[in-house]
């Protein structure tokens, strides 16, 4: 039988066997490198909500920065005790409120703000699907010095989901 030369590695293979043996190889290899690649990219997007991390400030579609809190975080920082007033910006509560949030839609927002601390962290939030009501309150309280405002990135579902308490308001 005559010796063929690999023209990858240009090394003689001297038995078929050693040539299938060898791809089997790296194809396993290939393999655990492609699982490998892949729970880095998982740890690293599971990373991003957790607590401690820092704040998400993602640039909204207007190139502004939108200053967001995960549900997990907040979770955390409440269980820490830290003074946190969190606020329901939507107009109908439907029977449902964060515990310990108030209730403080859009319109009525200008009129909390002034006696209100503006070093004070404040979250929003809503049920809209793209945290609309929630966004635009930071942006408000923002503009008018609340540096510590956020939007509680995917609203009441997502502090349910956390398994921050929820309760039935009492307005």
């Amino acid at each position: 039988m005559l010796n063929s030369i690999d023209p990858e590695t240009n090394v003689t293979d001297l038995n078929p066997i050693f040539r299938r043996t060898r791809m089997r190889v790296t194809m396993k290899l290939d393999r655990a490198l492609l699982g490998a690649a892949a729970a880095v990219l998982l740890i690293a997007g599971v990373g991003a909500g957790v607590p401690g991390k820092p704040l998400n400030y993602n640039a909204r579609v207007d190139g502004a920065a939108r200053h967001e809190l995960g549900a997990a975080d907040l979770k955390a920082r409440l269980y820490k005790n830290q003074t946190i007033i969190i606020i329901d910006a939507r107009n109908d509560l439907n029977g449902q409120i964060i515990k310990g949030a108030i209730h403080v839609p859009l319109s009525k927002l200008e009129e909390w703000a002034k006696t209100a601390d503006k070093g004070a962290m404040v979250v929003t939030y809503c049920t809209c699907p793209h945290d609309e009501a929630a966004e635009a309150e930071v942006n408000k309280l923002r503009e008018w010095g609340f540096e510590n405002a956020f939007t509680l990135s995917g609203g009441l579902d997502a502090a349910r989901k956390a398994g921050i308490e929820i309760a039935v308001p009492s307005e």
